[in-house]
């Protein structure tokens, strides 16, 4: 992609929500710093990109003021994470954690991400640890000398294994 700016090739994507509307700016580093957009401070430099009056500084949403607090890393300020909505460093999850956790059920569905897996991949992975588990056993089976055994496994094995391609190709 090339930047908005000056049609170099654009490193920096930075999406603003302004009056409801979604709005999406795409530049090269240099036209980037320029305009204030990788420090930290510089997001709230929206009348340069879209022309107006800048947003107030006063917190996002109806959460209870906090006492000031400071990254002791890095120097960000409770204010600061309020203003820009993103953090300074590693560090600041720890220093602004009550607040972090106050926003998460709000920018999120829930406090805790269980993360999702398709529905295929949960049948091909049950598959495959049932296969490790029949292969272990077919081994031992062999090595005991119990053929009957071991025959009713390799059955079973191989099955599961045409089981496993049908899920696979779906």
């Amino acid at each position: 992609m090339k930047c908005d700016s000056c049609q170099e090739k654009a490193t920096v994507f930075y999406t603003q929500v302004s009056d409801g509307k979604l709005k999406k700016f795409v530049l090269c580093e240099a036209c980037a710093q320029e305009k204030g957009i990788t420090s930290p401070d510089g997001l709230l430099m929206a009348e340069e990109l879209l022309g107006g009056s800048p947003p107030p500084n006063q917190p996002i949403g109806p959460f209870p003021a906090v006492a000031q607090e400071d990254c002791r890393a890095c120097g960000f300020t409770l204010e600061d994470f309020r203003k820009v909505g993103r953090l300074g460093c590693p560090q600041c999850y720890e220093a602004f954690s009550q607040e972090i956790i106050q926003r998460l059920p709000s920018m999120h569905k829930a406090a805790s991400h269980k993360g999702y897996i398709p529905e295929g991949l949960v049948k091909q992975q049950a598959i495959r640890s049932e296969l490790t588990s029949l292969s272990t056993d077919l081994e031992r089976a062999i090595s005991e000398e119990r053929f009957e055994d071991a025959a009713a496994l390799r059955d079973r094995i191989s099955n599961l294994e045409k089981k496993e391609e049908g899920v696979a190709s779906l």
